[in-house]
């Protein structure tokens, strides 16, 4: 699949070079990625979202966001940057839009900022926790570095093809090196406060799974959907892990519609 690659923006927060999506007219979606990939991610869904203004940052160290030299880069490290790009970049009120590790991000800020948030679409991500994701994907990329992550990003597409050049955007930044810095992305402790919080969320939510998704499969979508017994729901077959690159269309005509039917309520 050839992923267009629409100009970044950037900006200097907390004292990073942070590089991010801006693109369109209209109300304003903010979509956040996660591990491994970037703000290109959503890249595809931009031909089926004209009438909106997408804004999507490059999260700590990924994409074109510089990576600090030095520090850790674990969630807490994640959450304060993608804080201070929501607190400077976006206009007052958005929808939001995650996905993976943004997906925990983003539901934990949203549930504390919940005067600004629209509405929630929420991309394979998990609220439980998972032993592939939480631990063994962190050492099979530590025994096997960058391959693996090269190797597992084209398995876990069920239809795509991605460039070299996106993959390799996707892929670099992520050494032994960069890895040690930070594991606790989806960390029981983590998840449980979010939990927690995401209770207060009284807004639209639409979730959208891919119904051959080998990360995070559709029993985390189950566990979401009792959080959020109000949620609509959309799997798509044919899909996998990365929705937006193997099923843009789709995934933009789910949104649209619950978009669509809470602007008529």
């Amino acid at each position: 699949m050839t992923v267009n690659q629409p100009v970044r923006k950037s900006i200097q927060l907390n004292g990073v070079t942070t590089t991010y999506l801006d693109v369109g007219q209209g109300e304003t979606i903010v979509a956040l990625h996660g591990i491994p990939t970037s703000s290109l991610l959503f890249a595809p869904l931009l031909p089926h979202l004209t009438s909106y203004r997408l804004l999507a940052p490059d999260l700590l160290g990924q994409g074109k966001t510089e990576s600090p030299a030095t520090g850790l880069l674990d969630y807490s490290a994640y959450a304060n940057h993608v804080s201070a790009f929501l607190e400077t970049v976006p206009p007052e009120g958005f929808h939001l839009l995650v996905h993976d590790l943004g997906g925990v991000l983003g539901l934990e800020w949203a549930a504390e900022h919940v005067e600004r948030v629209k509405s929630v679409t929420i991309l394979s991500t998990t609220l439980t926790g998972s032993f592939r994701v939480g631990r063994a994907l962190y050492v099979a990329n530590l025994i096997f570095g960058r391959n693996f992550l090269w190797w597992g990003m084209r398995f876990t597409l069920k239809r795509a093809q991605l460039e070299e050049v996106l993959l390799e955007e996707w892929v670099q930044p992520w050494s032994r090196r960069r890895i040690l810095r930070g594991t606790d992305h989806f960390a029981a402790y983590h998840l449980q406060r979010m939990r927690l919080k995401v209770k207060r969320l009284r807004v639209p939510v639409l979730v959208i799974w891919g119904q051959q998704d080998d990360i995070f499969p559709l029993s985390h979508a189950s566990h979401i959907m009792r959080m959020f017994p109000n949620a609509t729901m959309c799997t798509i077959e044919r899909c996998g892990h990365w929705s937006p690159l193997d099923a843009p269309e789709e995934v933009a005509q789910c949104i649209l519609e619950v978009y669509r039917t809470n602007s008529r309520s």
